[in-house]
């Protein structure tokens, strides 16, 4: 089964040869190629990966939304990997300033008065002083998820 639908497989096809194809050819040859993948992308039941937590407050997923920045509206948010509530949700005019989102990171410790043992973030400027800061934080923590494996970055969708 392959992972990836017809538009990558077309994008790849333009950009990495010197093949002209349509989007139309792409799906027909998927289709006799991967019958089954095409079956389950269509019917929209991928198998998506299995995703564990330990519990509340214990992993917190960091992320922008630059959609409305042509509006003058930068978005950023947390979520608990547990409940999958979400713990803050910001606007402001930027979400690439390190300042803001630290700001952000900072008032949610204060407010709920704990630290989350691992943060989750994507590997952009703006989360570099909350990767310090939870760094710093759990530094002399003595479990496994202290000092430098407090905080994961991943690619921003897994996040």
């Amino acid at each position: 089964m392959a992972v990836c639908g017809y538009k990558t497989i077309w994008k790849l096809a333009k950009t990495t040869t010197n093949v002209k194809v349509t989007q139309e050819t792409t799906t027909c040859v998927l289709k006799v190629i991967d019958p089954e993948g095409v079956a389950l992308r269509s019917a929209h039941r991928l198998r998506r990966r299995v995703y564990t937590n330990k519990g509340p407050n214990f992993t917190i997923h960091i992320d922008g939304y630059d959609k409305l920045k042509p509006f003058g509206i930068a978005i950023h948010g947390t979520v608990d990997g547990f409940s999958r509530c979400i713990l803050w949700l910001e606007a402001c005019y930027s979400n690439n300033d390190p300042r803001i989102i630290t700001g952000f990171f900072v008032n949610f410790v204060k407010r709920i008065r704990c630290l989350p043992r691992l943060v989750r973030g994507d590997a952009e400027t703006e989360n570099v002083w909350v990767r310090a800061m939870q760094i710093a934080f759990r530094f002399n923590d003595r479990d496994n998820m202290s000092g430098m494996n407090s905080y994961m970055t991943g690619r921003s969708t897994g996040n």
